[in-house]
């Protein structure tokens, strides 16, 4: 019997011609590459698909809308679903006399979101890409989801007037699609310069969410103390079945822009429903509203309750967590230097809150339905001053125990 070590090849010219084809088609794959697409490819169908899919969404429930009131033809409802679409990419609708500029930013996030899934996507065919590669495959990626928005402002005649907020949006749209080509399965160590701006942003994040969570709650308590003036108004609508979708899809697309209202109003600058209306802690003033249910949520005009006084915890819950999360994040210092800290990181997510509030305002008119969204001027005062003081006091305390514990 052979050995098991013995060759048995008797012809090895086919065994090297083997290894030679097995070579080459190595040679032929490029290493970390996919054999079906690149990521060029797919970066930019990815990002045309997600700009066709949010025209989709948006003009389908148009759509549903006409078929329930039928207040035009099929080619106006489209015409209005691109119009409602580029709205929520930041650029001005014009509806008739018209114009719009309040952006849904509910439907926004969807449309960060479909790029964000189209830039993983992209990048899952590069295995390790180097940094510049993942710029690449974000621009691109980005890119060709704002390519559509700006063809579609150009064919229907919006001027360059009606983009006051295409730069926000179009900001959010390339942070979604650099998050998505920055994501990694593990996580190094990170240190210096790049550890205190992780520690920073997760602060600011931090007292976002907690803003969020406070208007939130605002909104609710609203929604359910009110509910029988939203039945009211939605039974008034009387919209059926297919309107009745369409408006829901409405009121969760200006959900956000809710959620950042009622949270200046917790801050205590309130924000305005048109030119006549005034709605904060310290008194509500109405004047002529749209019929959305959901504004069935504000209160009743006048001095309002004492307790509604409590919600203005949340700015100062806000900024004691950014004080909170920045200073657990950096080496024990002195109480004083934690102070300080503290009160820079609310003041910092203040600043951010304003901005974000800006965003989240606008027109759905003119006379008395323009300067819709949060009291800027007072809340530019407000918002950092109440979370840079609460974070002041939360740094102080935090460095004091540290410095006694030790």
């Amino acid at each position: 019997m052979a050995s098991l070590l013995s060759p048995r090849r008797t012809d090895p010219a086919i065994a090297l011609e083997a290894r030679v084809a097995e070579a080459s088609h190595r040679a032929g794959r490029p290493a970390g590459e996919s054999a079906q697409l690149g990521w060029l490819p797919v970066a930019l169908a990815g990002g045309l698909v997600s700009s066709a899919a949010g025209w989709v969404l948006v003009a389908g429930t148009v759509v549903l809308g006409w078929l329930s009131a039928e207040p035009g033809t099929l080619a106006q409802s489209l015409q209005v679903g691109t119009q409602l679409w580029l709205l929520g990419n930041g650029v001005a609708a014009r509806l008739g006399s018209t114009t719009v500029t309040l952006i849904p930013w509910g439907a926004t996030a969807v449309f960060a979101f479909l790029v964000y899934r189209s830039a993983v996507l992209a990048r899952g065919r590069v295995h390790n890409p180097v940094r510049s590669r993942r710029i690449a495959i974000a621009t691109v990626t980005a890119g060709a989801y704002l390519a559509p928005v700006g063809a579609a402002a150009v064919v229907l005649g919006n001027p360059w007037a009606s983009l006051p907020r295409f730069p926000t949006v179009a900001v959010m749209i390339c942070m979604a699609a650099a998050w998505g080509a920055g994501k990694a399965r593990g996580r190094g160590a990170v240190s210096g310069w790049g550890a205190r701006t992780a520690g920073v942003c997760r602060a600011v994040i931090g007292a976002q969410l907690t803003m969020v969570v406070s208007g939130a709650a605002l909104l609710a308590t609203g929604l359910i103390s009110h509910f029988g003036r939203v039945a009211a108004l939605t039974g008034g609508l009387d919209a059926g079945i297919a309107g009745g979708v369409a408006l829901l899809v409405l009121q969760l697309a200006l959900a956000p822009n809710a959620v950042i209202w009622a949270g200046s109003y917790a801050l205590g600058p309130g924000f305005s429903v048109g030119a006549t209306s005034v709605v904060a802690p310290a008194g509500t003033q109405l004047g002529m509203l749209p019929g959305l249910p959901l504004l069935g949520a504000l209160p009743a005009g006048g001095v309002t309750d004492p307790t509604q006084f409590w919600w203005l915890a949340g700015g100062a819950a806000a900024g004691a967590v950014a004080a909170l999360i920045l200073v657990r994040s950096r080496p024990p210092a002195r109480f004083d230097g934690t102070s300080l800290v503290g009160g820079l990181s609310g003041l910092l997510s203040g600043l951010i809150f304003a901005c974000a509030a800006w965003a989240s305002g606008g027109d759905i008119g003119s006379l008395r339905l323009t300067g819709l969204g949060p009291r800027l001027t007072p809340l530019l005062v407000m918002a950092p001053a109440t979370m840079g003081l609460a974070g002041m006091v939360v740094g102080f305390v935090v460095g004091l125990a540290r410095q006694r514990s030790s």
